[in-house]
């Protein structure tokens, strides 16, 4: 039931989520759990009297958006078609553009009280095919946005070398958790129960506690970037 009690909020979602070839092992439950997360998400929406705008970009070596701010209650279970496992893992690309696009859709500072911006990103894999974001140009505009009022960019990564190109991005490591291979419906799961808990209570999304220590043993530290 909606509660019109609350003051309305605008809530910008960007859901990024990857299906390069090496999520073939786990790609129908990760699209089940993403199918489970949205629609219980627009559920809680409604009771918190929130407006939430749904963006959701898959990912391999390419880039294709399914949702570009769409009401959250028009989305509909995503497909095989839509959702399959293929290609190399185009990490930087795809976080990059979510980020941009929110920032180019934002256009400025916002007031936390009545809007906030939500970017998750998600992979199992490394960087090894972006075109448009090597290492200095994507921890840019990560370290330009990450901090804004209102913002909150998490990543969840099944692939050490993966989580650690991201950690070298200069990402928050309070917004990363790590998750082993086969853990990657676990990962896609955990994040967006955070979030819909946040959503249905009305928190602060952006004060919400992602996770609150975030370390590696010194040996895995080091990588190198593209």
């Amino acid at each position: 039931m909606e509660n019109t009690q609350l003051p309305p909020k605008i809530l910008h979602y960007y859901l990024v989520a990857d299906r390069s070839g090496s999520m073939k092992d786990q790609i129908d439950e990760v699209r089940d759990e993403i199918n489970r997360s949205l629609l219980e998400l627009s559920s809680s929406a409604k009771e918190s009297n929130t407006n939430i705008r749904l963006h959701l970009l898959v990912f391999n070596n390419q880039l294709e958006w399914l949702y570009t701010g769409q009401n959250i209650e028009q989305f509909r279970p995503l497909t095989p078609r839509q959702y399959s496992a293929g290609g190399n893992t185009a990490l930087f690309d795809a976080a990059g553009q979510a980020i941009e696009w929110a920032a180019n859709a934002i256009d400025g500072p916002i007031d936390p009280e009545k809007e906030e911006v939500v970017i998750m990103v998600f992979s199992d894999g490394m960087e090894n095919s972006s075109r448009k974001y090597d290492s200095q140009t994507f921890s840019r505009l990560v370290e330009r946005h990450q901090n804004e009022p209102g913002w909150t960019i998490t990543f969840s990564g099944c692939d050490l070398q993966g989580v650690l190109q991201i950690r070298s991005s200069n990402w928050r490591t309070d917004r990363m958790i790590r998750y082993e291979m086969h853990e990657k419906q676990r990962a896609m799961q955990d994040g967006n129960e955070i979030l819909n808990e946040n959503v249905r209570y009305r928190k602060k999304l952006y004060q919400m506690v992602y996770k609150k220590d975030f370390r590696l043993p010194e040996d895995e530290k080091k990588i190198d970037t593209p």
